[in-house]
């Protein structure tokens, strides 16, 4: 079940592609603008003006708008340069994610931690063993407890 967020978006989307020129809007393909039919609001109105800068859009309807300009709208140049571009944010944000949970690395930071923490404070630790008093020791115990007076 998609959330509401972006059913709104698809709102949005829908009312701004209602807005552009023909010309532009014949761009789109229609399996795309049903899918937004579809999914969209049944509720929600979106308030989406020309000019649309001016218009407080949902962060949703950003993505949807720049994926539809990238997939849809821009020409062959512009959209291989964008797909590049995505893929190396892709790639830097993998590699900021693989730096910070690589479980080598972890590790490592773990015994260097470790081994820093045991120089500085050395403390040892024994098992003491501790049994229980059956009947007779209780007995005994306080004998001893009494002569002891």
């Amino acid at each position: 079940m998609m959330k509401e967020e972006y059913r709104e978006a698809f709102s949005e989307v829908e009312q701004i592609i209602n807005l552009m020129p023909s010309g532009l809007a014949n761009k789109i393909p229609l399996g795309f603008k049903k899918i937004i039919e579809s999914e969209k609001s049944k509720t929600y109105i979106p308030n989406v003006t020309e000019p649309i800068e001016q218009s407080e859009l949902k962060p949703e309807t950003t993505i949807i708008l720049a994926v539809m300009y990238r997939d849809f709208l821009c020409s062959k140049e512009e959209r291989a340069k964008l797909i590049a571009r995505d893929a190396n944010k892709l790639a830097e944000f993998e590699n900021a994610l693989r730096e910070k949970y690589n479980p080598d690395n972890i590790f490592k930071n773990r015994k260097v931690q470790n081994e820093t923490n045991y120089n500085d404070t050395v403390q040892e630790t024994a098992i003491i063993e501790y049994k229980k008093k059956n009947f007779l020791q209780k007995i005994f115990d306080k004998i001893k407890h009494l002569f002891k007076r």
